[in-house]
């Protein structure tokens, strides 16, 4: 790769996270030079780099800048000349478009005689029940019914795999007439990860043709079978294919979800469970191609620190496993990494290792607070002072309301509540309770309820886990913005105080729950009209702003895909999200893998 080197300027280019912190500071700089916690970050429009005056005094800081950028360029030759020698892929031939990342693409989109070619060979490969066609099928599973974005085209085909042989040979036939394919375990992404493209699917007639030239919404009743293959492993790969209960270790297919692995686990008596608990239902296919949480993450970590090794199919069909099942390796880069977080762009996995954990005596309690920010100080202070919890949950005033009128067998007073979770030995849990009820004093807390065993503390914790149902049916006929974003812990009262400020301005219903330990909320936002969605977007567009501008996330656990594929420049900078297209372009060269979802202007998006 030529490094091209440019004279100097009287300008630095700086990150465009940085662009937004340092215009951030210099807007809210008072009280002695602190920014105002509340106050809210612009993000710089793209299109020109952000600069500062240079000075002799930025000499330092461009020297470093041009060592990293010289350094950069090396790690990512190397890496990529690795990439290549290891899966035997050459440099691809005359371009059809740019990825934008300096590489050729010999991606091209898929034409009806090349589909329509590609079926036809996956007929003679697939079992008759392993594929399907028809409409209701096609609908079913061109969109999630948790996201709350309209679909935006048809799948061509519903391929239901059995084992990873079945999907090398999807994939191989896929890669030969450039079919788009777009992996699916649970459908239960909110953030458009399973959705097929516009360019996939067609409206079915002329009004609806009318319609998309205005602008207007289209339905899926408007749309006919696109092009794109969607590759469901729930149906047919849903299996635990080995527990090694001494090493702490299960092995499972990608269409298994968390609950059904705990449930067999303890049926067999085996004392130790999966911790990564998403949303009911979640299968591990997805939750590893989003990097998946949930409650049990500010002790047990998230997918990342919870999958030892996985098999992964390529867009050659060559089939790959990432590491061993050793506990710690240190042979080279660790693979497993690139893939959870991929979002099905790099590969469909298969097969999947994961870390199990041994099952403690728990604890719950609940403590209500006058105000969201006592709240929030409270989960930081604990946090802080190490209190040994295994979950801390925090839901606002709105959702304690919500839930109480569902009904869930316990009501709550209507305050902003910390739900909490201990797990240890008799004595490790005493002292936590002890160290606990002194730090929400502190932060004026109410007194604890705590669980006395088992069935109460599964009831206490089962208002927690029915927040978004209760949300869903507080107001009849309304539908749910569900997001998340995710700052340190230090950051995190600041901002949750300032979007629940941001939402009551709105005048929006919009309560939110949060995995407060880890600096991670979700805001739900109910609607009911168009002009209620589009305040509800805004108020995720500030969420995000405000995030990225406290060195956080515009996702913690639901991942990109097509909803927040526009924030993630100017959280990662130019330069990162040019790495992750040189690799997406080395390992999927024709762009067959879940195409605009992740990285903006992938080939053939």
């Amino acid at each position: 790769m030529q490094v091209i080197r440019r004279p100097p300027s009287r300008a630095l280019v700086i990150s465009p996270r940085l662009a937004v912190q340092a215009r951030w500071a210099s807007n809210n700089l008072n009280n002695g030079g602190r920014a105002h916690p509340l106050s809210r970050p612009s993000i710089p429009t793209r299109g020109g780099p952000t600069s500062t005056t240079w000075s002799s005094s930025t000499f330092a800081a461009r020297t470093s800048k041009q060592r990293v950028t010289a350094l950069t360029t090396v790690l990512l030759a190397t890496l990529t000349g690795t990439i290549s020698y290891l899966l035997g892929l050459k440099a691809q031939g005359p371009a059809n478009r740019s990825t934008g990342s300096g590489l050729s693409s010999s991606c091209k989109e898929p034409t009806r005689r090349d589909f329509d070619a590609a079926v036809k060979e996956l007929q003679a490969l697939l079992p008759e029940d392993s594929l399907g066609l028809d409409r209701d099928s096609l609908v079913a599973r061109s969109h999630s019914d948790w996201a709350s974005h309209d679909p935006s085209g048809l799948p061509g085909a519903i391929l239901y795999p059995r084992d990873t042989q079945d999907v090398v040979n999807i994939v191989k036939l896929a890669n030969k007439y450039s079919i788009p394919l777009i992996p699916m375990a649970a459908n239960t992404s909110l953030e458009g990860h399973t959705g097929a493209l516009t360019y996939m699917s067609n409206p079915s007639d002329a009004a609806s043709i009318a319609k998309r030239g205005r602008g207007e919404r289209i339905t899926l009743q408007d749309l006919e079978p696109g092009l794109a293959w969607v590759v469901d492993v729930s149906e047919n790969m849903n299996e635990i294919i080995k527990i090694h209960e001494h090493d702490l270790q299960i092995v499972v297919q990608p269409g298994i979800s968390y609950d059904a692995i705990n449930e067999t686990l303890a049926e067999k008596n085996i004392p130790l469970f999966f911790p990564v608990d998403p949303a009911p239902g979640a299968m591990i296919g997805g939750m590893i191609g989003t990097g998946a949480s949930g409650t049990n993450a500010v002790r047990h970590g998230t997918m990342r620190e919870n999958v030892y090794n996985l098999t992964v199919v390529l867009a050659d069909g060559s089939v790959i496993k990432t590491r061993s099942r050793a506990k710690k390796s240190s042979a080279g880069p660790n693979l497993t990494q690139l893939f959870i977080g991929s979002e099905g762009t790099l590969g469909i996995v298969t097969e999947a290792t994961l870390r199990l954990v041994p099952k403690l005596p728990q604890r719950v309690g609940v403590s209500g607070f006058p105000t969201i920010e006592d709240a929030a100080n409270a989960a930081r202070d604990l946090v802080q002072q190490g209190v040994g919890l295994a979950c801390i949950e925090l839901l606002d005033d709105v959702m304690i309301k919500m839930i109480n009128a569902k009904g869930g067998g316990i009501t709550w007073d209507e305050k902003p509540s910390l739900f909490l979770k201990f797990e240890g030995t008799q004595a490790q849990m005493v002292e936590d309770v002890e160290r606990t009820k002194k730090i929400v004093k502190n932060n004026h807390g109410s007194k604890f309820t705590f669980s006395r065993n088992d069935k109460e503390a599964e009831n206490i914790w089962y208002s927690r886990k029915m927040g978004l149902y209760a949300v869903i049916d507080y107001v009849p006929g309304s539908k749910v913005i569900v997001t998340d974003v995710c700052v340190p812990p230090s950051q995190f009262p600041a901002l949750v105080a300032a979007t629940k400020a941001d939402i009551s301005t709105q005048g929006l219903i919009g309560p939110f729950l949060s995995h407060a330990g880890d600096g991670n909320f979700h805001a739900l936002l109910s609607w009911t009209t168009q002009e209620e969605k589009e305040r509800g977007y805004g108020v995720v567009a500030r969420m995000v702003e405000r995030a990225q501008a406290l060195d956080g996330t515009c996702t913690g656990e639901h991942g990109v895909g097509m909803g927040k594929i526009k924030y993630l420049e100017a959280e990662l900078g130019p330069g990162t999200v040019d790495i992750l297209k040189k690799i997406k372009h080395i390992l999927d060269p024709k762009g067959i893998f879940n195409p605009g979802k992740l990285i903006k202007d992938e080939p053939c998006c």
